[in-house]
């Protein structure tokens, strides 16, 4: 049995039978249908990983043997899962688990998306006759709150602009113009974080008008037409970029960091958080770098574009999501940041 590919090297352990059914549920997902992005499974093993260890401490299953060797340490996918038999995944424990989780902090979206892992799997073992039935099958998702996103006030995107438009002193190696680029993608387009890291040079695309080639979750791609603002802060950054880095080939990240390399997400939000702080812009709740994506849908709604654009633009699998934005009042509206104003912002800077 191979280990995760997510995991790096790590040590290889015998796996056990509710292991070794993950994995092969695992294998069927990547190849049936359109398959699942590596960043799904990764997803799907860091939940099973979390549901099989709070599941084995409630069965009272032993745990792995303790690393000999840091730098050599078991895979956590196949130590928690070979923990459990499968007459562990009863609908006793998975109730307690999800009340542990609970009691754990877990917001409501992450147990949702952690019992939707769990059920998958659990229908897969019903299904290839290794389970008589689904603990899952009654279990409701948990209630998530009615929660606006969090977005950016017309004067906090016009303070985060001006702000990276000067070089900041505390940074080592300042790039203003890098960081204009990286304002101007994500408040022009609408990107996730994972989608602005991992575009390339070969996804702006000069057209008329220009456009960026994304791809999304579950490899999904679309096609996001660009102002000329947005399109000019990158064409600054990239002339930048040249003469410290040297030609960039097609293949090579849009957006790099001052060695070159790609971002993570991780130093992506790093940068947005400096950001943030030097414009002395209260910090959003969540992820900050999606505070950009809440901001240029709610401007799409607020100018009137219709839900079923906004939700091509934004790459929402369902246009249920989208309509989270129709829920701003008329005044929340007025005070949200339109997608167009940051075309202003760049002209003035």
């Amino acid at each position: 049995m191979e280990v995760s590919r997510s995991q790096g090297a790590r040590t290889r352990l015998p796996p056990s039978k509710v292991a070794a059914l993950a994995e092969e549920w695992l294998d069927e997902r990547r190849t049936i249908g359109r398959g699942i992005s590596s960043q799904t499974e990764a997803a799907y093993r860091r939940d099973l990983t979390n549901w099989a260890t709070i599941i084995a401490e409630i069965a009272g299953r032993p745990s792995p043997p303790p690393a000999q060797d840091g730098s050599n340490r078991p895979d956590p996918f196949l130590g928690a899962l070979g923990r459990l038999d499968l007459d562990d995944l009863s609908l006793d424990n998975v109730k307690r688990a999800l009340a542990q989780m609970a009691r754990m902090d877990y917001a409501p979206a992450s147990r949702g998306r952690m019992l939707a892992a769990l059920r998958g799997f659990c229908r897969w073992l019903v299904i290839e006759g290794h389970m008589v039935a689904d603990p899952t099958i009654h279990l409701g998702n948990p209630a998530i709150p009615n929660r606006m996103p969090s977005a950016f006030l017309a004067s906090e995107l016009e303070a985060i602009v001006r702000t990276v438009s000067q070089a900041d002193p505390a940074a080592r190696l300042p790039w203003p113009s890098r960081d204009r680029a990286l304002v101007a993608v994500l408040a022009g387009a609408g990107l996730r974080a994972s989608e602005c890291i991992k575009l390339k040079l070969a996804d702006l695309i000069r057209e008329q008008p220009p456009i960026l080639k994304v791809t999304g979750k579950g490899n999904k791609q679309r096609r996001v037409p660009l102002p000329v603002e947005v399109v000019q802060a990158v064409d600054e950054y990239l002339a930048q970029r040249c003469k410290r880095l040297g030609e960039p080939s097609p293949s090579d990240p849009l957006l790099v960091r001052y060695n070159g390399k790609p971002f993570t997400r991780e130093s992506l939000n790093y940068h947005v958080y400096r950001w943030i702080l030097r414009a002395g812009v209260h910090k959003p709740e969540g992820e900050a770098a999606h505070a950009f994506r809440h901001t240029y849908a709610k401007g799409l709604v607020a100018n009137g574009v219709p839900l079923s654009s906004v939700q091509a633009l934004l790459g929402h699998a369902s246009l249920n999501t989208t309509q989270v934005y129709l829920r701003m009042t008329g005044a929340e509206l007025a005070d949200a940041v339109q997608a167009a104003e940051v075309r202003e912002y760049l002209r003035a800077t």
